[in-house]
């Protein structure tokens, strides 16, 4: 935990007037909100996926090109929204680190 404290309070810029810390927070704000809604439209293409796999009727019961093919699919959507949630989850600690601080 102090290992994380310390990054954070290193990637917290020093302000020179209010409205630079007013800027990047809101800076800070904006980029976690745009993250969010991307993970939501990530969620919804997971969820659009499975669908689609539900109803394709060529789909393979055992495994085959077609089931692979939305395996893969899956996995790079799975795989994108693990990374945005890594995302959100620094930016996060970043703006609760800068409400802390100031």
């Amino acid at each position: 935990m102090i290992k994380l404290k310390n990054i954070l309070s290193e990637a917290i810029p020093k302000f020179k007037t209010p409205l630079d810390a007013y800027d990047w927070i809101m800076g800070k704000r904006n980029e976690a909100m745009d993250i969010e809604m991307e993970m939501m439209n990530t969620s919804a293409a997971i969820q659009d996926k499975y669908k689609e796999m539900e109803n394709d009727q060529s789909i393979e019961v055992q495994g085959g090109p077609i089931a692979d093919r939305y395996a893969q699919e899956l996995q790079e959507l799975e795989d994108k929204h693990k990374n945005l949630r890594a995302q959100f989850a620094e930016i996060m600690a970043e703006i609760d680190e800068y409400d802390q601080t100031y």
